[in-house]
């Protein structure tokens, strides 16, 4: 599977309105994730958290962080697709 989220540069309006989308449905979230191919999530939830925390605290226009922030994306996008939360 191709990261098809990834970009070279994320505005702030993206970055909180994803993690908005993953705070509001967190309860949703399954606990593990083992269906995104190279990517094994044992906590979802947990994993989630600790990555929107560090991105909002690190991330910004310098690009360091747009790999991770890519896959919170990646992840809300399967999530999606496959019915495993509501939009």
């Amino acid at each position: 599977m191709v990261n098809t989220t990834f970009k070279k540069n994320y505005t702030k309006q993206e970055r909180e309105e994803c993690f908005l989308w993953f705070e509001q449905h967190m309860n949703e979230l399954p606990q593990k994730l083992y269906t995104i191919p190279s990517m094994r999530f044992s906590d979802l939830p947990k994993t989630v958290n600790r990555m929107i925390s560090v991105l909002r605290q690190r991330m910004g226009p310098d690009r360091t962080f747009n790999g991770e922030f890519s896959i919170l994306l990646l992840i809300r996008k399967h999530l999606m697709e496959n019915g495993m939360v509501k939009s």
